[in-house]
């Protein structure tokens, strides 16, 4: 193992073992027949070609784990910009009353700037340095993240000869951050749709889903771990099942939160204590589905860390479940201190992290059961035993 850390664990093997690897691996599936010949036909890499493929695998994880880091962290300011309702702090878009560098003093601004903003569907427009810096840090965080994974997608093409489909998904994820940036366009054009809101929010958890699905498919490799090979078969479904069912209430949850700024706008930001009173029935059942839910993922980790000591596993699991408690905690919270600003935006960082890392846990299971490349050129060069 060449990745210390985190990715400590579940990672692409020391090329020095592929034909000790290999044979094993024949030996298991009772092709004793054909090692020999098999192995004759495993070309056995250089050093300066080790060499390579760790240089150009290390700077790939380093800068798909930096993208998701980015990525993450802009989901938790784009929280905080919805919770302190600084989403039109920027009433226009790339810039900033018309800016490129934004104000920070309403003196700066032209006197009739209100009606100018008024004449172009943002009535009720006006400046306050908090907010405006606040939405301006989004977007800059936002031209940082298409940055990151541009430096990713370059870091993918060596994987073209070697596992295309990192180069594919890093290439996916670059391109949906492209929309993503102009989906951002049009939530400032729709004035702060709750609906377009949302769609935004989504799509977050779908590029942040296919940047851990390539950072995974570079570092795991394939049949590698004997541990979680002998894990029970109803585990896998059973993940899947708790990551769907966390996807609804992350889901439902952002129903919940529209229906918060609706009362916000309403209420003019006031009389916060009344808010959960007129908050539709997605909040009861985002609320009451909270506690099933936390039963199936507690029971999950337990048995999850009963049955492994794989590290990289081991890490996600406890992950999972700190990240569970925070989420928890932040829910309370917020159903007992009426909906606190402070405690929204964590909620859902606390909600999307959970998906990611119940996404990698799925990732790193499905990984290790198929079949490692050794295993697949073997069967190859065992194709004219057979046939004789």
């Amino acid at each position: 193992m060449y990745f210390g850390g985190f990715w400590g664990g579940i990672v692409q093997p020391d090329p020095r073992n592929s034909n000790r690897s290999l044979c094993s691996n024949v030996l298991i599936r009772g092709n004793s027949r054909g090692i020999m010949h098999a192995m004759s036909q495993s070309p056995t890499p250089s050093a300066s070609q080790n060499s390579s493929n760790l240089s150009f695998r290390a700077r790939f994880l380093w800068m798909a784990s930096a993208t998701v880091v980015t990525i993450y962290a802009l989901i938790l300011v784009g929280g905080i910009v919805r919770a302190t309702g600084s989403g039109m702090g920027c009433p226009d878009w790339p810039k900033c009353f018309d800016r490129w560098v934004p104000p920070t003093a309403e003196s700066q601004l032209p006197d009739n700037y209100q009606v100018i903003y008024a004449n172009r569907g943002y009535a009720e427009t006006e400046f306050n340095v908090r907010k405006t810096w606040t939405e301006y840090l989004n977007r800059l965080l936002g031209v940082f993240t298409g940055f990151t994974i541009l430096l990713t997608l370059l870091a993918s093409i060596p994987f073209r000869k070697t596992d295309p489909m990192v180069f594919w998904l890093s290439l996916s994820g670059f391109i949906l951050v492209g929309v993503q940036g102009w989906l951002g366009s049009r939530v400032v054009a729709s004035n702060l749709n709750p609906g377009m809101i949302t769609v935004h929010m989504l799509l977050a958890q779908v590029i942040v889903g296919i940047l851990i699905w390539s950072l995974l498919r570079a570092t795991v490799q394939p049949g590698s771990n004997n541990d979680l090979l002998q894990l029970p078969r109803w585990v896998f479904p059973v993940l899947v099942a708790a990551t769907l069912l966390g996807l609804l209430q992350l889901v439902i949850g952002t129903q919940v939160r529209e229906g918060v700024d609706l009362i916000a706008k309403q209420s003019n930001n006031e009389n916060r204590h009344l808010w959960i009173d007129n908050l539709p029935l997605a909040f009861s059942v985002h609320k009451w589905l909270a506690l099933p839910l936390t039963l199936f993922n507690g029971w999950l980790i337990v048995d999850l860390l009963g049955r492994t000591q794989n590290a990289l596993m081991r890490k996600l699991v406890i992950g999972l479940a700190v990240v569970l408690g925070a989420t928890i905690l932040m829910g309370m919270s917020m159903d007992r201190l009426n909906l606190p600003a402070f405690a929204q935006p964590l909620h859902l960082w606390f909600a999307s992290l959970i998906f990611g890392i119940q996404w990698a846990i799925l990732l790193v299971m499905y990984q290790v059961r198929q079949p490692s490349p050794h295993d697949e050129q073997a069967h190859k060069n065992l194709q004219p035993n057979h046939a004789n």
